[in-house]
């Protein structure tokens, strides 16, 4: 009624009198100016929407996601700019809002585990920062106890197979125990060839060793399921949250120093889930006791040729070896922190285990006399070095110039020197 007289002033008069609407329909004034704003705001949307750059589109958009109903808004957006569309994203995204189906999320099943039956594990890319504001980057080794939700972690610079087995160890040494079954993402140093069921797939032959040694079963989650092993990945994100954020490091050490009184704290508060102490669940754990089981010994071999400079690779690391051994065929093994070298079944030198790539483990020993050696094979004064004979060759003499020598015994700049 107020809008319908309004209109009448206005084309009789030129102009609306409030003054005289209120007169005439006893309104206030106040009443009658708030109502025809609200009417022409109305009004001013109706028309932009009824103008909309959007409407030539606004077909073709719903046919897409009828067939496509995950669609991004910037994949429609280009879709629709190559079609003549000049207006901005956010009118599309206001509008795919009304339009999008509507998508059922499944309620889901929280699995809990009986005490001392599942351990979850997994590896994560993890950064710290350093006093300078630098950030760097570690392996983040994470174990949980499905009934008690205790957690271990530990951070690593690698993620080589040892790493992780010593990691288990520590674990079980931290927890006390073993659990009967073990979750593993379906990383590479555990499983070679994943079959179904998981247990049947071609796990790697070290990993079966020690997996028998301290006799738990290894499941495997479902791909792309990472609910599957729902706990471990929480686990992960609190790490992340909850003790790196807002941390500063100086190094791996002490992000594993700080790493284990963080452990201490939160195994002893209250968990979001189970309402109840991790540590105290812990005494409920049914365990097999680490104390009843040998300790396992964790070493690798491998197979490597001495390189004329007398040094063996291993993991993106240099190891010096005894100059009379240079081009010879060797035995790597890596047991615990240690690498032994060996040739023809003698062990030649052992070194530390190095982190990290690209470093070098050099003892100088290792070079005494090769100058020498040198010099008096070129004055023919000596038997030459012997290099390993192939089946079809005789032994053969390496002829090198003394230059090469010098260089060999003149030191590598940025080695770790061995005793």
């Amino acid at each position: 009624m107020i809008q319908d007289l309004a209109q009448e002033q206005e084309i009789t008069t030129g102009r609306v009198n409030i003054k005289a609407l209120s007169r005439e329909t006893g309104f206030d004034r106040k009443t009658i100016r708030k109502y025809l704003t609200q009417c022409k705001s109305l009004d001013e949307l109706h028309r932009k929407q009824r103008e909309s750059k959007l409407d030539p589109f606004k077909e073709h958009l719903k046919e897409r996601l009828e067939q496509f109903p995950l669609l991004s808004s910037v994949r429609l957006l280009e879709e629709i700019q190559n079609q003549g569309y000049t207006g901005k994203e956010t009118i599309l995204k206001d509008y795919l809002r009304t339009i999008r189906p509507k998508t059922v999320t499944l309620a889901e099943i929280r699995y809990e585990t009986k005490p001392g039956v599942q351990a979850q594990v997994d590896w994560s890319d993890c950064i710290y920062v350093i006093p300078d504001g630098n950030r760097k980057k570690t392996y983040c080794f994470s174990m949980i106890l499905g009934y008690s939700r205790m957690r271990y972690v530990e951070f690593c610079t690698t993620t080589n197979l040892n790493t992780f087995l010593k990691c288990h160890q520590n674990a079980f040494e931290y927890f006390g125990g073993v659990t009967q079954e073990i979750l593993y993402d379906n990383i590479k140093v555990v499983v070679i060839k994943r079959k179904y069921p998981s247990t049947a797939s071609e796990f790697h032959s070290v990993f079966v060793d020690f997996r028998d040694h301290y006799a738990f079963t290894a499941y495997l989650c479902r791909p792309y399921r990472a609910k599957t092993k729902g706990k471990i990945e929480r686990a992960i994100g609190f790490v992340k949250d909850n003790f790196l954020y807002g941390r500063v490091f100086s190094s791996v050490d002490d992000v594993n120093d700080q790493a284990r009184q963080w452990m201490e704290k939160v195994n002893h508060q209250v968990h979001g889930t189970t309402f109840e102490i991790p540590a105290d669940r812990l005494l409920k754990e049914k365990l097999r006791n680490i104390k009843s089981i040998p300790p396992y010994l964790i070493k690798q071999r491998e197979e490597r040729l001495i390189s004329k400079d007398c040094y063996v690779s291993l993991h993106g690391n240099r190891y010096s070896v005894p100059w009379q051994f240079a081009r010879r065929n060797a035995g790597v093994e890596v047991i615990d922190n240690r690498v032994s070298i060996a040739v023809d079944g003698s062990v030649v030198c052992v070194h530390p285990l190095l982190e990290g790539r690209h470093n070098i483990a050099r003892n100088n020993e290792h070079f005494e006399g090769l100058l020498k050696a040198a010099r008096d094979e070129n004055r023919g004064k000596m038997p030459p070095i012997i290099t390993q004979a192939t089946p079809s060759s005789k032994n053969t003499v390496e002829k090198r110039s003394l230059s090469e020598y010098d260089q060999l015994c003149g030191g590598e700049r940025n080695a770790h020197t061995s005793p």
